[in-house]
Order: structure tokens, then sequence, then C-alpha cells
């Protein structure tokens, strides 16, 4: 049984992303403009990646994570076992530690790759900016300017790098097969810990809702954030 069942593209501007502001209350456009729609798509997409590595973090590296604790602990337990027919066959535990780690070394790459399209929908974003800079200047929808919604972004990028950086740093410390059994379990619980609430968790939460105020998301959107969280 399981020992665990418990368980950069920078910003063009250093200054913080604006706060919606309750007046005054600009009028929303009679009818979007292409430019309304791009920036709309580029939003879509930006939720999308937040979205994919929550899911990435909490499923695919706990399980991979806990599943490196586990086997290796098994393994532990059966070299204790003196030599004989009774002892259990070590076998398939090393070939199931070997898939926890090559699944926990996946992990990393596919959120690597997200930062990647992250970065790539920042600069859709700055582009659109610079093309539409001087037709655009007013308010998108409620009050922030496609200047606001621009500058918004990129600390997105920051926040989940930064992220990656210290998931990186515990994933040596579980795929180490010198690690002890307490240091590993401190160190799964601190990865699922940063996929419910920590830095990077909190920015992208809170950009979301910022964003779905800005641009008055609907009330079905804006339930799937709750459960979410």
């Amino acid at each position: 049984m399981s020992r665990l069942q418990s368980l950069s593209t920078p910003s063009r501007r250093s200054r913080a992303s604006p706060s919606p502001s309750p007046a005054p209350v600009s009028p929303r456009p009679a009818s979007e403009t292409s430019n309304h729609r791009y920036l709309r798509l580029v939003l879509s997409e930006i939720k999308n990646v937040l979205s994919t590595w929550d899911d990435i973090l909490l499923q695919d590296g706990l399980k991979a994570g806990k599943g490196c604790i586990d086997e290796a602990t098994e393994m532990d337990n059966i070299l204790t076992i003196e030599d004989g027919p009774e002892r259990p066959r070590i076998g398939p535990h090393l070939e199931a530690l070997g898939e926890a780690r090559s699944g926990l070394r996946a992990t990393l790459s596919k959120l690597d790759k997200l930062l990647l399209k992250l970065s790539k929908l920042i600069e859709q974003a700055e582009t659109l900016l610079l093309e539409a800079y001087s037709k655009q200047q007013g308010p998108m929808w409620l009050t922030w300017t496609l200047e606001d919604f621009v500058d918004s972004i990129p600390p997105l990028l920051s926040s989940h790098n930064g992220e990656l950086v210290e998931l990186t740093k515990i994933s040596s410390i579980l795929l180490d097969p010198s690690t002890k059994f307490e240091a590993a379990r401190a160190a799964l619980e601190r990865w699922r810990d940063l996929g419910k609430g920590g830095e990077r968790w909190c920015a992208a939460r809170e950009w979301e809702e910022m964003v779905d105020l800005e641009i008055g998301g609907g009330e079905e959107e804006k339930e799937g954030h709750r459960r979410r969280r």
C-alpha cells in the first residue's frame, strides 16, 4: 500500500498590471471590430494555457512524482527481505520506477512547451498593439484599453517561468536515488501546494478574473473558473 495516500518575454513596461476601475464606465462598442475579435481569441488561448498548466501539474506531475516515491519505497522494502522464493520480484517495481521518472521528465517538458506557447501569444498581442495603436486607444470593452490588456500578460510568463524553475528543482529531488523518503514526501507536498495556491496560481486566477470582468464574460465561464478553484 502506498505510503502517500494522504497525499522570457519581458514586459514592454515595468508598471504593474492595471486593475479594473468601477468608474467611469465607458459605453461598450456597438459592434466588435476585428481588433476586438483577435484580442478575444488571444486571451482565450492564454486562458487555455493556464488551465492546461494546472492540469499537467496536478495530474501528470503529481502522479509521476508519487510513483517515484512509491516504487522506490517498495524496492527498499523488498531488499530488506531475505533472498528466497518468498521474496517478491523487484523487476516490476524497477520498471515502474523507470516509467514514473520518465513521466516526471515528460511533465517538465510539457510545461516548458506551454511557456513557449505563452511567449508566442504575448508576441501576437504586442503585434496587434503595434498595428492597431493609432486606431484603438480608447477602452476596448469596459475600462481597459488595448494597451492595458497587452501589458497585463507578460507578468504571467514571469510567474510561470519562476514556478517551472522551482518544479525542476523539486524533480531533481524526486529523481535522485539517494533521496530519503521524508525528503521526497516533503518535495511532493511542495509540488502539490504550488499547483493549488502558489504565487503563479494566484497571479493566474487574478488575471483571469480581471479579464472576465473587463470583457463581461458569461456566467458559465465564471462558474467554470469557480469549479476549477
